[in-house]
C-alpha cells in the first residue's frame, strides 16, 4: 500500500540560496511515516497503548533535484519488506510538474520502549501496511556505512536537551545536527551533500560522553559519533 501526502517548503525549511536543507528534507521523510503509520493503527496516539514504537536504524537518501522556498511536494512512502527483526521503507518526492527530485530508503525496529528492546515485527503488523517488494527505488541492497582506515580529527560532543526526543534518546534528525556542528568550516559552508546515509547502531542519551570521529573523503566527510562503542555513522556526499 502506497501512503502519499503534500508538503510545502517554507521559511524554516530553507538554507543557502532559499533551498531545502537535509534537515528539511529528513523530517519531512520521518513525518510520513509515521503518517502512514497512524493510518493502521501503530502511530504515534497508539505508543501509550502498545507499549511500542518505530525506531530508525538507517536512512539512505539520494536528492536529485534539490526544492526551493515554496516548492509544493508530493511524497509517497511505503513498506517494502519486513522479518521478524527490522522492516524496510521506500520513499519517493515529486515536484509539482510530477518529476521525481528525492528518492530514499530506511529500516526500522519495532521497539519496546519501557523495555527497551526490539520486539518480533509479525505478520499480523505487517499485513497492515500492504508491503510492496517489488517496488523499490534503490536497486542494491540496503548495506552499512563503512569507516575508512584513515587519519581522524576527534570532536566532543555534548548531546543537549532539544538533541533529545518523547523516547528519552537522540532523535534520528540530531544526529545530522550533530554531524554539521562537528564537520570543518570548509563542509559546512561549502556544496549542499546530496546523498546521506545515517546508520543507528547504538543509541545515545542525553548524559553519554560523546567522541566524535571525522574524516575525509574524496567526494564528502564520514563521521562517526562513539561511546565505548560506535553508536552512529554518517556518510555524506556530494
Amino acid at each position: 500500500m502506497v501512503f502519499n501526502h503534500t508538503y510545502r517548503i517554507g521559511l524554516e525549511d530553507c538554507g543557502k540560496e532559499n533551498e531545502a536543507t537535509n534537515k528539511a528534507i529528513l523530517t519531512i521523510l520521518e513525518d510520513i511515516a509515521g503518517l502512514h503509520s497512524a493510518t493502521v493503527g501503530l502511530g504515534l496516539n497508539e505508543i501509550n497503548k502498545t507499549g511500542c514504537a518505530w525506531v530508525i536504524l538507517k536512512w539512505q537518501v539520494q536528492i536529485i533535484k534539490r526544492p526551493e522556498y515554496n516548492d509544493e511536494l508530493n511524497v509517497f512512502t511505503w513498506s517494502t519488506t519486513a522479518n521478524k527483526l527490522f522492516a524496510d521503507r521506500d520513499f519517493k518526492v515529486l515536484d509539482s510538474n510530477g518529476q521525481t527530485v528525492i528518492i530514499a530508503t530506511s529500516r526500522w525496529i519495532y521497539m519496546d520502549i519501557n523495555k527497551r528492546r526490539p520486539v518480533r515485527i509479525t505478520a499480523e503488523i505487517m499485513d497492515r501496511y500492504e508491503s510492496e517488494p517489488e517496488r523499490r527505488v534503490f536497486s542494491e541492497e540496503i548495506t552499512k556505512n563503512e569507516i575508512p582506515d584513515t587519519e581522524y580529527k576527534e570532536i566532543s560532543y555534548n548531546i543537549l536537551r532539544r538533541d533529545v526526543d518523547y523516547l528519552g534518546h537522540m532523535h534520528n534528525i540530531s544526529y545530522l545536527d550533530a554531524a554539521y556542528e562537528i564537520m570543518p568550516e570548509e563542509y559546512f559552508n561549502g556544496p549542499q551533500f546530496n546523498y546521506i546515509s545515517i546508520d543507528y547502531c547504538k543509541e545515545l542519551l542525553k548524559n553519554d560522553e560523546v567522541k566524535a570521529h571525522f574524516y575525509r573523503i574524496d567526494n564528502g566527510c564520514i563521521i562517526s559519533l562513539n561511546t565505548e562503542k560506535i553508536n552512529s555513522v554518517i556518510t555524506l556526499k556530494y
